[in-house]
């Protein structure tokens, strides 16, 4: 006797799961970013192997708009402004515009319990990532250029 399929009778109920509550992905997204700076203060990148190495660096010499970013940050965590500056100062000069960007919206979004709602041009967005990455080449192209003044653009230590 051959098994006869039978209609299911037994309705699954599907309930979606529950997500984290906005003010509690800002408080673990906050967590995590603690983390990486109490680690970052502590390990000291000139001394330890444990951060990723730049490809580009280390396959041409030739320096690229993110390198020494871990040790600026590193600098900057233990107070030495004029180290963290010239090791990336594109990124240190880019913290407080970030900051000026995501601390408002961070802070609309634990007062509102809701992520803010906001409209996105999709050219305006083209208009500034282009804008972005043209910074960063024309830091990466000066930063390699030999002689004075672009010599400070170099990170202290590779």
């Amino acid at each position: 006797m051959t098994p006869v399929c039978q209609p299911a009778t037994e309705v699954i109920s599907a309930t979606p799961a529950r997500s984290l509550s906005v003010r509690a992905q800002i408080v673990l997204a906050t967590c995590g970013c603690a983390s990486a700076a109490t680690f970052l203060y502590a390990v000291d990148p000139h001394q330890s192997t444990i951060y990723p190495q730049c490809w580009l660096y280390n396959t041409t010499g030739i320096y690229c708009a993110g390198c020494g970013a871990t040790r600026a940050l590193h600098a900057l965590l233990h107070g030495r402004m004029l180290d963290a500056l010239h090791d990336n100062v594109l990124l240190i000069s880019a913290l407080p515009l970030l900051a000026f960007i995501a601390v408002p919206y961070l802070w609309a979004a634990w007062q509102n319990k809701t992520w803010p709602q906001k409209e996105i041009n999709p050219r305006r967005l083209v208009f500034w990532a282009i804008c972005a990455v043209a910074v960063m080449l024309i830091f990466m192209a000066l930063r390699n250029l030999p002689g004075w003044p672009f010599a400070l653009l170099k990170p202290l230590a590779p």
